[in-house]
């Protein structure tokens, strides 16, 4: 079993083109900041934005000091109003610009009609003078974009804080997502798939827009959630880094949404493999590019990863098999008819599927646990080798 579609990335940078000015500009006063926004100000597209109080939840700010966070600030309010311009005062390179753009955008998925800067440098120092911000409408369509977003927000917000704590809001987020997303196989959704609006207004998205939009529910209910490039499978893709109760762990929303291929269903169906797991658990099958990414936290800690929290997850099946097959029943008495188990080597969740006698015996519990249906003992599953993770599908006895 797996997603019948290939993942895309891409980066929202425009090429850095500098821009030179035909005019001279000898005789210019450098100073030592961000002098800020060129033109009239205007106010943020999300009315009643307090921008200095989205600016201290910011991850990637805090990795940069100086005229470099001074100019993530500028940055970030410009685009927060639609500004189309940044002048700089300061001693700021295109690759100190670049670096800049590149934790700002990771940080700021709310800012989805961003798709990318230009900038003009000084012709004597080749330091940069202005940045261009490219959107992706005018204000006015994206101040309806947002309402529909915004609207969204609140909607799904009042869920997340309806759960009972970071745990199941973190399952709640994946769990939306996989539900409610189809991968954008076609490009339907144009640009808008790689961003958190087109994931959950249009409800269409690759890997980008993915993780885009679970941080952004993330961050809408005050949680810390980051946004992580590299590599995955052989392709470009992004995925999450979420802080829960204390600790970091990484979440890969796309990859936790897979499908039958013969599958008659649009939507994925939910899976928790990639459910808070570890630096060295997610480097089975990924790839992180430093290169791309501000520096990341340390992810070690296992206690809220989804099996270790469900107790799901041992060496072999009899570890756990009374659990196992508790679990399961009380999925089917809430009409979800799977199990999902982690084991220490995908040997060993074979071991389990392919067995007969393994088998025999997990249906038989499950079905002494029952009471209005019964299973056949009929089933498929889904193996993630990598992860040594396996979903086993039930069936039910026709009645």
């Amino acid at each position: 079993m797996q997603k019948n579609s290939h993942r895309r990335y891409r980066h929202l940078f425009v090429s850095l083109l500098a821009l030179l000015l035909l005019t001279a500009l000898t005789g210019c006063q450098l100073g030592d900041k961000v002098e800020g926004l060129l033109g009239p100000e205007a106010d943020p597209i999300v009315a009643g934005e307090d921008i200095d109080a989205k600016l201290e939840t910011k991850y990637g700010r805090t990795q940069l000091s100086g005229d470099e966070q001074v100019l993530y600030d500028a940055l970030y309010t410009a685009v927060a109003s639609r500004q189309d311009e940044v002048r700089i005062k300061g001693d700021i390179t295109a690759e100190e610009l670049e670096r800049v753009y590149r934790y700002y955008f990771s940080d700021s998925p709310e800012h989805f009609w961003i798709e990318g800067y230009r900038y003009v440098t000084r012709t004597e120092s080749g330091r940069v003078k202005k940045v261009l911000l490219d959107y992706s409408g005018t204000r006015g369509e994206i101040e309806a974009q947002s309402s529909q977003l915004q609207q969204k927000l609140e909607e799904l917000d009042s869920q997340m804080q309806g759960q009972p704590g970071d745990f199941e809001r973190s399952v709640f987020v994946s769990d939306y997502l996989s539900a409610t997303l189809q991968y954008d196989t076609e490009q339907a959704a144009g640009a808008d798939a790689y961003t958190a609006y087109g994931a959950l207004v249009q409800g269409q998205a690759v890997c980008q827009g993915y993780a885009k939009a679970a941080q952004l529910l993330f961050q809408q209910a005050g949680m810390e959630c980051l946004y992580v490039r590299g590599e995955s499978r052989g392709e470009r893709h992004g995925w999450n880094i979420v802080k829960l109760e204390g600790a970091y762990y990484h979440l890969d929303p796309t990859w936790n949404d897979i499908q039958f291929e013969s599958s008659e269903q649009e939507q994925g169906v939910r899976n928790h493999t990639y459910q808070n797991i570890t630096t060295a658990d997610i480097l089975r099958d990924h790839q992180i590019d430093d290169s791309e990414n501000y520096p990341l936290p340390d992810c070690s800690e296992q206690a809220l990863n989804y099996y270790v929290k469900n107790g799901l997850q041992a060496a072999d099946f009899e570890q756990i098999a009374d659990r196992a097959a508790e679990v399961a029943a009380q999925n089917i008495a809430a009409g979800e008819d799977y199990l999902e188990l982690r084991f220490g080597s995908k040997e060993q969740a074979l071991e389990l599927v392919e067995s007969r006698n393994a088998m025999g015996r997990l249906l038989g519990d499950i079905n002494y646990r029952l009471y209005d249906v019964q299973l056949s003992y009929a089933y498929s599953y889904y193996l993630n080798e990598e992860q040594s993770t396996v979903q086993i599908y039930f069936q039910r006895a026709e009645s």
